[in-house]
């Protein structure tokens, strides 16, 4: 899993819901400077904080992780 793959498709569900950072980081417990890492690929996520976000955004972890599944 590549983290800024990863942080790109983060930032592209956020557009596609009309989320903003601080929505977004509000919404997962986070703050900003954390969401922002994630989405600049500076930070790995943890498997819990994957999960998290796949939840908020109704998504798979292998849509997260720019998995193609058969």
């Amino acid at each position: 899993m590549n983290k800024q793959d990863v942080g790109r498709r983060i930032r592209s569900w956020m557009v596609d819901a009309g989320l903003n950072t601080e929505d977004t980081a509000e919404a997962l417990g986070v703050s900003t400077g954390s969401l922002k890492s994630w989405i600049y690929g500076q930070r790995s996520l943890t498997f819990d904080r994957a999960e998290q976000i796949c939840d908020l955004f109704g998504k798979t972890l292998d849509e997260l992780a720019c998995r193609e599944v058969a």
